[in-house]
């Protein structure tokens, strides 16, 4: 056995990455669920406005837009690290990928995931088909299309999230037995 870098995987930065991605995804639909509330709403004020004042909301509008995005930002940064931190235990870095509960952990961790994912993509067709499809149908609004995607996109990352979260945790508790046991040098 050799003890060089190839061997290693850094699975604390797996999970930190994959809780990441999805907050992000939830941020992201977020804004854009309530950009298509918003343009629903408005939509329907427009054509009867002049104008110039149609050109003062459009603008008013990105601004609030932009402050939207600022904060969304703010949140994303102020709630990364905690959600990071949330999903694995600190000091759970490199590990060796030749040993055998690691690679189950992984492997566990690959099939949770794809399995949420397509169960959340699954459900999520089922809504759109049978309820928001047709609700936006009948009031004839791409704005509602729309939200019923970033809703789904919400609900899809939510669950996912609470996959990484329940395996990262028991990931950190089997990877610090294997780690304890072998006296690892990568226990910190």
């Amino acid at each position: 056995m050799t003890d060089s870098k190839d061997d290693l995987f850094d699975i604390g930065n797996l999970f930190r990455t994959s809780a990441t991605v999805t907050f992000v995804v939830q941020i992201i639909s977020v804004i854009i669920m309530v950009g298509s509330v918003a343009a629903y709403v408005i939509g329907g004020f427009l054509p009867a406005l002049d104008t110039d004042l149609t050109v003062l909301l459009l603008l008013v509008g990105s601004v609030i837009t932009l402050f939207v995005f600022l904060a969304a930002f703010g949140i994303f940064t102020r709630f990364s690290r905690k959600i990071s931190n949330a999903v694995i235990g600190p000091g759970i870095e490199k590990v060796r990928m030749d040993t055998p509960k690691v690679k189950m952990v992984v492997y566990v961790y690959a099939i949770l995931i794809a399995m949420m994912g397509a169960t959340g993509i699954y459900i999520w067709y089922l809504v759109q088909k049978n309820y928001l499809g047709p609700w936006a149908d009948a009031n004839n609004s791409i704005s509602m299309a729309i939200f019923g995607l970033a809703l789904g996109a919400f609900f899809i990352a939510i669950l996912i999230q609470m996959i990484i979260a329940l395996v990262g945790r028991s990931a950190t508790k089997v990877i610090v037995e294997v780690l304890d046991a072998d006296d690892s040098e990568f226990l910190e």
